[in-house]
């Protein structure tokens, strides 16, 4: 078997064999050839499958900040950014690009050699379906000699809807932009990455952008049936979804229980970041879940469900960027103040935290992991 199929091989194929998997991304590489997309998002799907390891891109970077970060992602060149689409590989692409940019080191194992070791990878492969889809994700190494070995995960997924006409039918199927759900969240996570290269922790930290979020935590879920970090390591998963329209400073805060000591340094934080955190029951419905019910301490950051949830007006010029940014001001807050004490596990006993299993959820049948 060559390196490309052992590559293959290293993730559950959800039934479909090396050949199939290797048969559709050579159909999504002709479409998106057909229709003139992206080189990036040619050369991205090339080197994830069959090389094993992901290459930056060659181009030159756009603008960087959240503004713009949430501008590009919710632009009609990224297609609405549904897994399995050209959109979405050129999603993929971009945080790659700003993770080089950033000169992080790729969080994932590529492809495997007996005789020359791992590729690093930006990206973690999964099986989607009838496609792929992928996670793509680096790491920030932590500055104590000990404690590096512990990391804060910081996620957000940024898949859209795209032309999905669920929640729209009115309009039929034409592009949802995503700008709050969930390109805000992802502008979220690279904006804190450029903050903690810039003064980094004791702790190192993977930042990651899950894909297939919105067919079911299908990224999330693939992230901790392989992680690119050893078991029991993980202190702590942050997650931001829909961070674009917060009302006053009222933050949603979720995954944290009501007697949790966590829940009393989140509050002690907010007080001092100037928000109002409002501790809510857990809906289950972003990849923050993943992490719980693998026994993980997790922290979930929205500003909540507007008008705009999975419509084409969910566009750049209504996302609230002074609140985006003090979401991101009280989510880098969290993680420093996290890393200084070391809050105990405390947030529900591990058979309480797994009673909410993920099998038992329909939504989660389609993702072939």
């Amino acid at each position: 078997m060559d390196q490309r199929s052992r590559f293959i091989d290293a993730y559950p194929t959800g039934g479909f064999s090396v050949t199939e998997l290797c048969e559709r991304i050579r159909r999504r590489q002709h479409f998106m050839k057909s229709r003139n997309m992206h080189s990036s998002c040619r050369s991205l799907v090339g080197a994830l499958v069959f090389a094993g390891s992901c290459h930056a891109p060659v181009n030159e970077s756009p603008a960087t900040g959240p503004k713009a970060d949430i501008a590009a992602l919710a632009s009609r060149s990224f297609l609405g950014r549904r897994t399995g689409t050209a959109g979405g590989d050129s999603a993929a692409a971009f945080l790659m690009r700003r993770f080089v940019d950033l000169h992080l080191r790729p969080a994932f194992r590529g492809g495997c050699d007996p005789n020359l070791g791992c590729d690093k990878s930006y990206v973690q492969v999964f099986p989607f379906q009838k496609t792929v889809g992928q996670n793509v994700g680096a790491v920030i190494d932590g500055t104590d000699s000990t404690l590096r070995a512990e990391y804060f995960v910081i996620g957000a997924h940024f898949d859209g809807q795209s032309l999905d006409h669920v929640s729209d039918p009115q309009h039929g199927f034409v592009m949802r932009p995503g700008a709050d759900d969930n390109a805000s969240g992802t502008a979220g996570v690279l904006e804190l990455a450029r903050r903690f290269v810039k003064h980094p922790i004791r702790r190192s930290i993977v930042v990651v952008g899950f894909d297939a979020e919105e067919e079911g935590l299908c990224g999330s879920r693939a992230f901790v049936a392989a992680p690119p970090v050893e078991e029991g390591t993980i202190a702590l998963m942050l997650n931001l979804d829909m961070i674009g329209h917060i009302h006053g400073n009222r933050i949603l805060v979720e995954g944290v229980a009501d007697r949790a000591t966590s829940r009393l340094s989140i509050q002690r934080v907010a007080v001092t970041v100037g928000v109002r955190p409002d501790f809510i029951a857990d809906r289950e419905l972003s990849d923050h879940v993943s992490f719980r019910d693998r026994g993980v301490d997790v922290v979930s950051l929205s500003t909540g469900d507007n008008p705009d949830y999975h419509t084409t007006n969910d566009v750049a010029a209504h996302v609230n960027m002074d609140g985006v940014n003090r979401v991101i001001d009280f989510a880098e807050a969290i993680i420093r103040d996290w890393d200084a004490g070391s809050p105990p596990k405390a947030d529900a006993p591990k058979s309480l935290i797994r009673s909410s299993n993920l099998e038992r959820r329909p939504e989660f049948v389609s993702c072939g992991v």
